[in-house]
């Protein structure tokens, strides 16, 4: 009789990678759903702020209607007030020099601090506009750094409007960006690697007795 052929399994890399990309897309879809979802109970729409809305920290409004720092560290704070859902806010803006490094913290608890492991970073469109993209999960407050002056290099900002929520399309879901690209890219191959490495342990020992 002839002997069946030795299953194969799957290489390891392989397995780890698809099983991100599963998650990946259940992940995706799970996010429309909750923001479809939420647009139907009215949680989740368009609005238009103004600078009025925000609480302004070191920096201020001038007489031309311009807005000057007052130091390296400006803010503009945005309590969410009546609970809505919060999934992007765009900002357009211009400055007279560089604003450097521009993000977006945010906070998921009433009375929560603002850190650096709450925060995004801003994408700047075609318009010359700039988007932050919120992960999903109720949004108490937001904290603005629309620039970050050098020392002694105050930075003067005209302030045409911010948007809440500006709609998306539906493959904007699937577009991971290079945040999650990278996230696809670097954790499935740890993961392979950690898991080859136990393999080769288990195989060792295995041998051993």
């Amino acid at each position: 009789m002839m002997q069946s052929k030795k299953k194969i399994p799957a290489p390891i890399p392989l397995f780890c990678y698809a099983v991100a990309i599963l998650l990946w897309l259940v992940t995706s879809i799970y996010h429309l759903g909750a923001d479809m979802l939420a647009k139907q109970t009215g949680k989740l729409y368009e609005q238009q702020l103004t600078v009025d809305s925000f609480e302004l920290v070191n920096m201020h409004k001038q007489e031309d209607g311009t807005y000057l720092t007052e130091n390296d560290d400006p803010q503009m704070i945005w309590y969410n007030t009546e609970g809505i859902a919060v999934r992007t806010l765009r900002m357009t803006a211009s400055f007279d020099r560089s604003p450097r490094e521009m993000c977006l913290y945010y906070t998921t608890k009433e009375g929560e601090d603002f850190g650096v492991n709450k925060r995004v970073f801003a994408s700047q469109q075609d318009d010359g506009s700039y988007v932050y993209t919120l992960p999903q999960g109720t949004i108490t407050a937001l904290r603005l750094d629309p620039c970050s002056p050098l020392e002694n290099k105050p930075v003067t900002m005209t302030i045409e409007q911010f948007v809440l929520n500006q709609p998306a399309g539906v493959l904007s879901y699937f577009a991971p960006g290079w945040a999650g690209a990278f996230h696809l890219v670097v954790y499935p191959g740890l993961c392979a690697a950690a898991l080859s490495l136990m393999r080769q342990a288990v195989l060792y020992y295995k041998r051993k007795k």
